[in-house]
This record gives structure tokens, sequence and C-alpha cells, in this order.
């Protein structure tokens, strides 16, 4: 039986020889992997998963796997961020004839700057596909996949968008983490501010210097009563601003066969540009006689991004001030009727800090 144990033993020392050898080649092949890559890659960040504040506003089962769905399909959205380098993927699922389709949209920006942004790309491309009433009734949700947390809100023109194309007071929309998998969702209806909610306010109550208020509300009407209006059929408002130069600047609305409206906030806060009149106090829009004037998005987004300004240089941000022409009066600020809202100054602090130091003349 020497033989045996001789053979054992032997089959041992192999066994042993070899196990050492394989962890020999492990650890050296681990070593070479460190050397080249660095630390292991984490885990994956697993399966979706609602935020805890977002779980009641998506008890749905079968939602709530139709938004993780969109937000795996929005990750290979194609984009092309030319400009600004941040990736907006977008995506929905729409239930048509029973059958859900996976719908994708993204940013393309251009030149100028110009851009077609992810929420309208989205939204157009269910149109295109399945038609508007399709837009209008099956479109439930929005998802976004990226590096943020969904922290802002849609531009002020995609939000004009998405009220004119969506059931958009029951429209929801999902912001997917990519590091971690987590998804918070939120209400379009959030981020929208009627002006019939804007607060009345006395004349006397409004702070400009006296007879100043007198004094660009008929800026405002007399702009009204230009402007193009070929195509504008309701909502031609006239606007005016006071800067803290004491110069008013107005402009009325205007449209074009393209449809590339001209917005009356927008081209005074342009003329004051031009002027290097950089900071607003009070911009009043005036509209219809015995009506309140209906004031868009994006021209929300105009006095929003120069109410930024004002925060930079320490001045209070632009008062917005409606009125319906017959000595009533209602009152905001941008940054108040255009929630989670987005400027320059978010995205480059630095420059509009050096852009004011060098292009304002009131100094």
């Amino acid at each position: 039986m020497s033989w045996l144990r001789r053979g054992v033993e032997g089959n041992r020392l192999l066994v042993s020889w070899r196990r050492n050898s394989a962890v020999k080649v492990w650890a050296l092949v681990s070593l070479l992997i460190f050397l080249a890559f660095g630390k292991p890659h984490a885990d994956p960040p697993g399966e979706w998963r609602l935020t805890q504040d977002s779980e009641a506003i998506v008890p749905d089962a079968k939602l709530r796997g139709q938004i993780f769905r969109a937000l795996d399909a929005a990750e290979k959205a194609g984009t092309s961020p030319t400009i600004s380098h941040f990736k907006v993927r977008a995506a929905t699922v729409v239930e048509i004839a029973g059958q859900e389709h996976v719908v994708l949209g993204g940013n393309t920006e251009y030149d100028l700057p110009e851009a077609i942004h992810g929420e309208t790309s989205v939204l157009n491309h269910v149109t295109a596909d399945y038609g508007a009433d399709a837009t209008r009734h099956a479109v439930r949700f929005i998802a976004f996949y990226g590096d943020y947390s969904g922290g802002a809100g849609s531009c002020g023109d995609c939000r004009d968008y998405q009220l004119a194309s969506t059931d958009w007071e029951h429209l929801l929309v999902a912001s997917g983490l990519s590091s971690d998998h987590t998804v918070k969702v939120t209400r379009f209806a959030d981020q929208i501010v009627c002006e019939r909610n804007f607060p009345e306010v006395k004349a006397e109550k409004i702070a400009l210097p006296p007879g100043v208020l007198e004094k660009i509300v008929k800026s405002a009407q007399e702009a009204r009563l230009g402007g193009v209006t070929l195509f504008t059929t309701v909502r031609h408002t006239g606007a005016a601003g006071l800067a803290y130069s004491g110069k008013i600047y107005r402009a009325a609305g205007g449209d074009d066969a393209a449809f590339h409206y001209r917005y009356p906030i927008g081209g005074l806060l342009q003329q004051a540009e031009t002027e290097r009149d950089y900071f607003l106090r009070a911009i009043l829009v005036s509209g219809e006689q015995g009506q309140w004037p209906v004031i868009s998005y994006r021209d929300r987004q105009y006095g929003y991004e120069a109410s930024s300004f004002n925060h930079e240089a320490g001045k209070p941000p632009i008062q917005l001030i409606l009125t319906n022409g017959q000595g009533e009066y209602r009152m905001t600020t941008f940054e108040a009727c255009l929630p989670r809202a987005f400027s320059t100054v978010d995205f480059r602090p630095e420059a509009v800090k050096e852009f004011i130091r060098t292009h304002r003349g009131d100094r």
C-alpha cells in the first residue's frame, strides 16, 4: 500500500502546486489590471427606483414600469449639444390601441446659439408618429436620463409647447439619475403660474417714483397699437420697461410667415441691452382694454434672464406689472411666475460677472 500512499501524496502535491500557481497567476493578472485601469469599477447602479417623495405621485405599477422603460431607452437617445455640451436625453411611452411604444427625443444645438430642446423633440416625434391627439391624450410623462437630479424645470419656450400640446395638468416629469438610478418625479403643473394668481395690488402700493406708473402704462398701451398681427388674432400685447437709468423702453409683439414670433418683453429688453442698459426696475404689460394680458412663458424666460443680472449686481428683482387698462394692477416677479427656472448665471456665473463688469453703461 506504500505505492498507494505515495500516489495520494503525489496528487496532493500536484493539486497544491496547481492551486498555488493559479493564485499566483490570478494575483499577477489582478495587478496588471490595477496598473492599467486603476481601481476596479463600481458595481452598476442596478434597477431604477423612485425617490421616497415620488412614490406617492406614481402609485400605479404599470406607469412606474413605463417610466423605467423610457429611462432605459433615453440613455441611448441621440443628441447634438455642440455649444453647451450638455446632453438632454428624453423619452416617453405611449399606449396606442393597446400597444406600448417608446418615443425618444434629444437636444440639438446650432449656430447663434439656437436649439431644439429634449422635451419639444420627444413631443414632436409623438405627433409625427401617432398624431396630435396622441400627444394630447397618450403622453402621461416625459422622462429625462442624465447626470442631474431634475432640480430645474423646462425653459419658458418648452413650457409653452407643453401647455399647448399635452394634457399638461396631468403631465409628469421623471428625472432619472444615471449614477445611482434614482428617479425623481414631479408634476409639470408645478412649473405653471397663471396670471390670475398674480397678486392684485393698488397703484399707490407700486414702488415707483411719482407719475412713472402712468408713463409706463401709456407707453405700453401705445406700443400695443403697433407690432405685427397678420397671424396673431388674440393675446396681442404691448410692454414697457423702466430701467434704473430712468429710461423707458417699449415693444409690441410681432409675427411672421415662419411663425418666429417676436415677444414684447424680449423686444424691449433687447432695446435696453443695445444701449448697455442692463438693469431694469419694472416691466408693465398691457393687453385688450378691460382684460388681463397673458404673458407667454418664453417672454417670462427673457425677463428671468434679465432679472438674474439684477441679482448679480445686488439689485432687487424686476417687478412684473399687469394692467387691465381700467386702473387695476397685478404684480409679481419673474422669479415667482417662472418657478424652477434657470438662467445663464446657473451655468456660467463667472462669465456673467465679467460680462456685467465690462459692458454695463450706467457708470
